[in-house]
C-alpha cells in the first residue's frame, strides 16, 4: 500500500512540474557550405554592408543581408575590415603631464547577397 502511495505521490508531483513547465524553441537557419561551381545558378541580390564595436561574424552578416533582402540565401565575397580610433588627450596637474588615452574600435563587413536558383 505504501509503495502504491508513493508511486501515485510521485506521478503528482512529475505532473504538477511538468504541467508548469515551458519551453522556448528559437530555431536559425544558417548554410554550412558555399560552392562556387559552374552547375551553382544563383541571382545576386545587392552589397551588405555591417558594422559593429563588438567582434562579428558570418551569423551576424546573414540576419543584415536578410534584413535588407528577404529572400537572401547566403552571403558572398566577405571582407572585412577592422577599424582603430585612438584619441590622447594631454592636461597639466601640478606641473605634470596626465595622458588620457580613448581606443575605440569598429569592426566593419561588406559582402554580397546572393539568392540561389532552383
Amino acid at each position: 500500500m505504501k509503495k502504491v502511495f508513493g508511486v501515485g505521490l510521485l506521478c503528482v508531483v512529475l505532473l504538477l512540474v511538468l504541467g508548469c513547465t515551458s519551453t522556448d524553441v528559437v530555431t536559425t537557419t544558417v548554410p554550412l557550405v558555399y560552392t562556387n561551381n559552374v552547375s551553382t545558378k544563383f541571382v545576386i541580390l545587392g552589397e551588405v554592408r555591417y558594422e559593429s564595436s563588438d567582434r562579428i561574424g558570418y551569423n551576424e552578416m546573414l540576419k543584415a543581408a536578410r534584413r535588407l533582402y528577404p529572400d537572401c540565401d547566403y552571403v558572398i565575397d566577405i571582407m572585412i575590415d577592422h577599424k582603430t580610433v585612438v584619441t590622447t588627450k594631454t592636461t597639466w596637474l601640478l606641473f605634470r603631464p596626465i595622458q588620457l588615452v580613448d581606443t575605440v574600435e569598429t569592426y566593419i563587413m561588406r559582402g554580397t547577397a546572393i539568392k540561389y536558383v532552383k
